[in-house]
């Protein structure tokens, strides 16, 4: 989708000085943020990243930085605060391109202005996004599509959607090639949640052409969460705890929060979906708020992105995502209604 304020891929390449590290790359810590700077290390190497959790985070990231003078924010949905915060960049000279596949991007990309360029698509994952923006006609990518495009595939399926990159690889290297190298990358970052230098190490290495499993630092990763049978316990983990009702698998972490060795809700959907599920809910309490995170399990055709957002829409505080995966902070005094909501949407 094209939204008032795109222009053409190169549309900026006039701002970008020879010394790349002025372009700061603001993306997701996940398989789609990495892959994504993947992508985008490819086009600018030297270039500055900054994995973050969320939107908020985002937001604080942009604030610091007043030496950039070009920001890519990649696979980060649009929030009121991160809308006004990009608006605000252009008093400043920093030029910003916005690339997404997040529902709420879609929906409030219009109240962005002119100096930012938006590049919104809702299939697939937000690294496929990115890589059909940077290798489109004269955007000037230096890089071997085939390997980027194999890149875009994992994301794909990590993140549940398709794109036609995702159909490319697969008649290339099979299904279970791709379920491999998904798996690999998804199981390393979990190891150690907060490692940045990882993530951008691995972006890197990625660019130039390998595939996760062939990282060391990735493949180590991989065996340690393997050989320490993290997964299974993670999932056990969740079946102490989950409750299902109406459809809907819900975990409540409450005051004292399990860990869940870094798959949280992996986990959770996993186990949601042996259970017969049709929805699953993480929601976490601090003081008078509640973070959430849905996803939607097996082949229901929920949208879970819409819902959520039309919930925060009234109820506050901020919520989005994409039809089968959501994420949404809200009072904990709220929290009651939204899971009648749920049940019923269930």
């Amino acid at each position: 989708m094209l939204t008032p304020g795109m222009g053409p891929a190169d549309r900026w390449d006039h701002l970008v000085p020879r010394d790349a590290r002025h372009v700061h790359l603001i993306t997701r810590g996940n398989v789609d943020g990495i892959v994504s700077s993947a992508i985008f290390f490819s086009k600018f190497p030297d270039a500055r990243v900054s994995y973050v959790p969320s939107a908020t985070a985002a937001v604080e990231v942009l604030r610091k930085d007043l030496s950039a003078r070009v920001f890519y924010v990649i696979d980060i949905g649009l929030t009121p605060q991160l809308t006004r915060t990009l608006n605000l960049k252009a008093k400043t000279g920093q030029r910003v391109v916005l690339i997404d596949h997040h529902q709420q991007s879609a929906m409030h990309a219009h109240e962005l202005g002119a100096h930012v360029e938006v590049v919104v698509e809702e299939a697939g994952s937000a690294a496929s996004v990115a890589l059909r923006h940077m290798s489109s006609p004269g955007a000037h990518l230096d890089a071997d599509l085939e390997h980027l495009e194999r890149l875009a595939a994992v994301a794909d399926l990590v993140e549940y959607g398709v794109s036609p990159y995702y159909f490319e690889s697969l008649s290339r290297y099979g299904a279970d090639r791709l379920e491999e190298e998904a798996v690999h990358l998804d199981f390393s970052w979990r190891l150690e949640v907060e490692d940045d230098r990882f993530r951008a190490m691995t972006g890197r290495r990625l660019a130039r052409g390998a595939w996760p499993s062939e990282v060391p630092e990735v493949r180590r990763r991989y065996l340690t969460m393997v050989n320490e049978n993290r997964w299974l316990k993670a999932k056990d983990r969740v079946r102490s705890r989950l409750v299902i009702r109406n459809g809907v698998g819900l975990l409540n972490f409450g005051k004292r929060k399990p860990s869940l060795l870094g798959f949280g809700t992996r986990a959770l959907t996993s186990v949601a979906k042996e259970e017969g599920a049709s929805v699953a809910v993480l929601v976490n309490r601090r003081r008078d708020m509640a973070s959430l995170a849905l996803r939607r399990v097996g082949e229901s055709e929920l949208n879970l992105g819409l819902f959520v957002e039309r919930f925060t829409a009234v109820h506050g505080v901020v919520g989005g995502g994409h039809p089968a995966s959501a994420g949404a902070k809200i009072l904990a005094r709220d929290f009651p209604l939204f899971m009648q909501e749920v049940y019923a949407l269930a």
